[in-house]
């Protein structure tokens, strides 16, 4: 979700009904180093409660130092990234790197708890390439004084790819005495109840609900997934665009957007021409136009 989960993407899940957001990965030397770039990430955080900052990073040291200032900016709660098996990242020994040094994760984990008043919470994978090593992981972890566990239950070798191994997820749940959050191809109701059925105590949406916020209604009220009038998508796309202008200016948003515009559209199938022409568009209004002009609306 890095380079997604901004000020908006928040805003708007928050509406849909989401109780908690959390930020992108935010690198904790760019907070440590007052990175102009990497504190306006943090700028809108206050008006957000509650919300999570996302950091990641390989030095103890450095982690406490963002955690604090984080913190300071008003995070509700303190989330450590070791999950991400993006290669920039693991090349670092940050992300799902840490879970290789058992070690260093729980010293850099009891350095940042050891700073801030708010909870800390820490993101996982299964594990590696071959062994899951999930569980013993995050019991080192909970013994440096993490205040729950979010489990993405596939290997940092798969990325996305393969089934998420929720029975992962339901043993943490039942050898932690902290909370266990499940991630991943959680799509609807029916997956939500199984996990909270499981002992989980919450579940975590991400790709899911890119271009789908209605994805949080559906899990609040147990409704199983539906196609939604055109109109109400263009609808709520014109109230995120607005947010999105308001955080990036005009310039930038309609760069942003454009990602956007196929997973509102997804299911419609829409033809290649408007996919390609909408990979161009400057503005929604345009991309308004385009999109009326081949699926219809008033």
């Amino acid at each position: 979700m890095a380079g997604i989960s901004g000020h908006a993407f928040r805003l708007q899940a928050r509406r849909f009904g989401a109780a908690l957001m959390t930020t992108e990965m935010v690198s904790s030397h760019g907070i440590a180093y007052r990175n102009p770039r990497t504190q306006a990430m943090l700028d809108p955080i206050a008006d957000e409660h509650p919300v999570a900052v996302q950091i990641f990073g390989a030095r103890p040291e450095i982690m406490a130092a963002a955690a604090a200032f984080a913190a300071a900016a008003g995070a509700d709660i303190i989330d450590i990234n070791m999950g991400c098996p993006v290669r920039k990242v693991v090349k670092t020994g940050a992300g799902v790197a840490l879970m290789a040094d058992t070690g260093l994760a729980a010293r850099l984990t009891a350095a940042v708890v050891a700073v801030v008043k708010v909870p800390v919470t820490v993101k996982i994978r299964s594990g590696l390439s071959r062994e899951v090593t999930a569980l013993t992981f995050a019991q080192r972890l909970e013994a440096a004084g993490a205040a729950a566990i979010c489990i993405h239950p596939r290997l940092a070798s798969q990325g996305q790819k393969g089934k998420a191994a929720h029975d992962v997820s339901a043993e943490l749940a039942a050898k932690l005495s902290i909370p266990v959050i499940a991630s991943g191809d959680i799509s609807g109701p029916a997956e939500a109840e199984s996990l909270l059925a499981r002992g989980c105590e919450a579940v975590m949406v991400g790709r899911a609900a890119l271009g789908n916020p209605w994805i949080f209604e559906d899990l609040l009220n147990g409704a199983e997934p539906h196609h939604r009038d055109l109109e109400d998508v263009l609808a709520e796309m014109k109230i995120f665009w607005r947010d999105v202008v308001s955080e990036m200016g005009d310039e930038r948003a309609g760069r942003y957007m454009r990602k956007y515009y196929g997973w509102y559209l997804k299911p419609y199938k829409p033809g290649a021409s408007l996919r390609d022409s909408l990979r161009r568009t400057e503005g929604f209004t345009e991309a308004e136009r385009l999109i009326r002009g081949e699926l219809g609306g008033s």
